[in-house]
């Protein structure tokens, strides 16, 4: 290998495959946190590929230098269609951490290195949560309403403390990534797709059709932007929280972060971590819960039926950003149950009444 890399070395090209991932490309990135730290070797595993692709690297140092972590995650655009998919939220994540994150009072991992070139990519290396014990909050794996209403009680502090913030002007149009993708996820063939899918049925009986499905997006998001603005993390759900030994809830995947309304967060966590039976029981209490976080942080809540309006209209966010994804972003099993938990959701609180739509077509 070459001989002591500085920060130039992570100052190039960013990697575009893991493969491209090396020792020296990896002694420049954690140069600012552990200077005069060598990687020499590199071995990676739970490598995972959805929306950005992520592994774990086991590293290997050389002697007589300062020692950095023994493990690492790095987070990126691996995966060239996945990149030209969502590069804008790859970047989004990256100027979070590198402008924000120091000012979000929330469980957050540490963040070794974040950069973006116009490639287009964006790269984190964070430290690897695994090593200190913390559980990660899948998709699939069963939470109660306690869990959820931690995460809703630490959420709202977040949105307190924003609420308003004049630094929310420089995340101006963040979130349109988003937007743009769920309204193609409603395009017709995919649309053909999912009524052809498990939970099909409950599709149609949410919305019918996808043009309705697009008209709820789109009066959802006219009715967001005229609501008071926050910091929300954008993308809530259960598989993007992590717990502490101690139950505390931590904070993943800020990709989606944006200046929006507090019950973009709010819903999306209770729709998503819970069974459709534990949502119906507790969805209530919780909504109360964050609402009484959010006062207790100084928020200016809204009045209770309010606020239940506004998560009752959030549904229409879940039937494309939670039951609409590719059928290649996860394994069936959990694509399944994440159709079920959110048209369930939206067929429950009328969807299409709630946002004032009436119903055109949708029979099968």
């Amino acid at each position: 290998m070459s001989a002591v890399p500085t920060v130039e070395a992570a100052a190039g090209r960013l990697p575009l495959s893991l493969d491209e991932v090396t020792p020296d490309w990896l002694t420049g990135a954690l140069h600012d946190h552990f200077p005069g730290a060598v990687v020499t070797g590199v071995r990676r595993d739970r490598e995972f590929f959805g929306t950005a692709a992520s592994a774990r690297l086991h590293l290997e140092y050389a002697p007589g230098g300062r020692p950095g972590p023994a493990s690492v995650h790095i987070k990126g655009g691996f995966d060239d269609t996945w990149r030209k998919r969502v590069w804008m939220a790859l970047q989004q994540e990256v100027h979070f951490y590198r402008d924000f994150a120091d000012d979000v009072e929330l469980n957050l991992s540490q963040v070794y290195f974040a950069d973006l070139d116009d490639s287009p990519q964006g790269v984190l290396v964070m430290e690897d949560l695994a090593a200190r014990g913390v559980s990660f909050g899948q998709n699939m794996l069963p939470v109660t309403a306690d869990h959820v209403a931690g995460v809703l009680e630490s959420v709202a502090g977040m949105h307190a403390a924003w609420w308003g913030s004049p630094r929310l002007a420089q995340m101006s149009g963040w979130e349109q990534p988003q937007r743009t993708f769920l309204k193609y996820l409603l395009r017709p063939n995919h649309w053909d797709v999912l009524v052809n899918w498990t939970n099909g049925d409950l599709l149609l009986e949410a919305v019918g059709t996808a043009e309705n499905g697009i008209a709820a997006l789109e009066k959802l998001w006219a009715w967001c932007d005229a609501q008071p603005r926050t910091l929300v993390h954008g993308d809530l759900h259960g598989g993007n929280i992590f717990y502490e030994p101690d139950g505390r809830p931590g904070f993943l995947d800020w990709q989606l972060c944006f200046g929006g309304t507090y019950s973009h967060d709010m819903a999306w966590i209770i729709i998503t971590a819970l069974t459709v039976e534990q949502r119906r029981a507790h969805e209530r209490d919780l909504v109360a819960t964050y609402r009484d976080a959010l006062r207790g942080a100084g928020g200016p809540a809204p009045t209770a039926s309010d606020m239940w309006v506004a998560y009752r209209r959030q549904t229409a966010h879940a039937i494309a950003s939670y039951g609409s994804v590719p059928r290649d972003n996860g394994p069936e099993a959990v694509l399944e149950e994440a159709g079920l938990r959110a048209f369930s959701a939206a067929i429950d609180h009328d969807v299409l009444g709630v946002l004032g739509i009436t119903r055109q077509g949708g029979s099968r």
